[in-house]
């Protein structure tokens, strides 16, 4: 069944989309602030896996690891990594866009904050931001629910020294992006951008932010 993405577009009108770095960060400031509840894509990819099926989504279902014979995802090739997350993406999406749809009827405000197929949601969004971080230094395995991966990987007894610093070098090598570059997308697109860096309050940010959505003009009443 196809839905055109001009009826979806009319469900969640009451959804702001935080996309870039430090997005968690702002999202957090602003339900401190004006109480609206903060969707994270991490904790709905996790759980939409139970609903995923190979014939609709084949990259959530196919078990890389198995598949290359290795012992952990960041063990695989790193051309393997980024196509796998740019098609799981893919997948996810109408999945995530579901959820947005059944929680903005439950909530005034909804923020949702997180990785997700930009392009598949601008369409039917409304609302959305690029934060664009200018120089702060970023380490990917120190946000929340990534922090056991370079600590499992040390952890393991089954390889050396050099094994596992080899490993998690690639880790980072696969998540590394370019800093302070914008997207073509979010150009192309027409995105909001909003340029932050270390000498940059977040809170600041996270201001301008609600400025651009009108958070600010509700006066907080959301």
């Amino acid at each position: 069944m196809d839905i055109a993405d001009n009826i979806i577009r009319n469900k969640p009108k009451n959804v702001y989309f935080i996309w870039g770095r430090g997005k968690t960060t702002v999202a957090d400031i602003l339900k401190s602030k004006y109480g609206c509840f903060v969707f994270g894509t991490d904790e709905a990819r996790d759980r939409n896996m139970a609903y995923a099926c190979p014939e609709n989504q084949p990259y959530m279902c196919r078990d890389f690891v198995k598949e290359y014979g290795v012992n952990s995802f960041w063990e695989l090739p790193k051309e393997v990594i980024s196509n796998r997350e740019h098609r799981f993406l893919h997948e996810v999406t109408p999945m995530i866009v579901a959820d947005l749809i059944s929680v903005s009827s439950k909530y005034d405000t909804v923020i949702c904050e997180g990785d997700i197929d930009y392009e598949a949601v601008i369409p039917v969004a409304e609302h959305f931001v690029y934060l664009n971080n200018r120089g702060t230094k970023f380490d990917w395995f120190d946000r929340p629910g990534h922090e056991n991966i370079v600590e499992s990987t040390n952890r393991r007894t089954d390889l050396t020294d050099e094994k596992k610093a080899e490993i998690i070098r690639k880790a980072y090598d696969a998540v590394a992006g370019n800093e302070g570059v914008v997207p073509r997308w979010v150009l192309e697109k027409g995105v909001k951008v909003i340029p932050w860096d270390d000498s940059v309050p977040p809170e600041k940010t996270a201001a301008e932010a609600a400025e651009y959505f009108g958070l600010i003009k509700q006066g907080g009443n959301l």
